[in-house]
């Protein structure tokens, strides 16, 4: 009788642990069509050494978290990228959302790059980081900046 009352009270509770482990478990995943941004440049102004970027953000703005200004000098000097060569970033400067320079009205992020040497023209291009790790790159295309 005793071990009824054991296998009784063990039963119930071997079938609710089973039940709880039952059924389809995964990490929550991104969905594209709503955590997706793109970027494009809408207006690239150069001011004495400065670069000035408007670049709009579309779609999930509200992920962008990281995003930086990738460059190289364009020229025949040591370390200068040639202008008919494949774009090779040798420089960039970061923003990030904590930052007072990430700056983010509406959907468009305002950017600037100081520090350009004069006379000199430069190949860049923004690229952005999602706050979702499996979220991939997010780039413009490569532009020139003439001096």
């Amino acid at each position: 009788m005793r071990r009824f009352f054991i296998a009784a009270a063990f039963l119930p509770l071997c079938l609710m642990v089973a039940g709880c482990a039952m059924g389809k478990k995964e990490w929550p995943s991104v969905q594209q069509s709503e955590d997706r941004f793109t970027l494009k440049l809408v207006e690239g102004v150069r001011r004495d050494n400065c670069l000035l970027l408007d670049v709009a953000v579309n779609g999930a703005a509200n992920r962008l978290w990281r995003v930086s200004i990738q460059y190289e000098a364009v020229g025949t000097e040591e370390g200068q990228g040639c202008s008919g060569c494949p774009f090779v970033p040798r420089e960039a400067k970061e923003f990030t959302r904590e930052r007072r320079d990430f700056n983010l009205q509406d959907s468009i992020l305002k950017l600037s790059l100081c520090g350009l040497e004069p006379g000199v023209e430069y190949r860049f291009r923004v690229v952005g980081t999602s706050e979702l790790p499996a979220m991939p790159l997010e780039s413009t295309d490569v532009y020139e900046s003439l001096p």
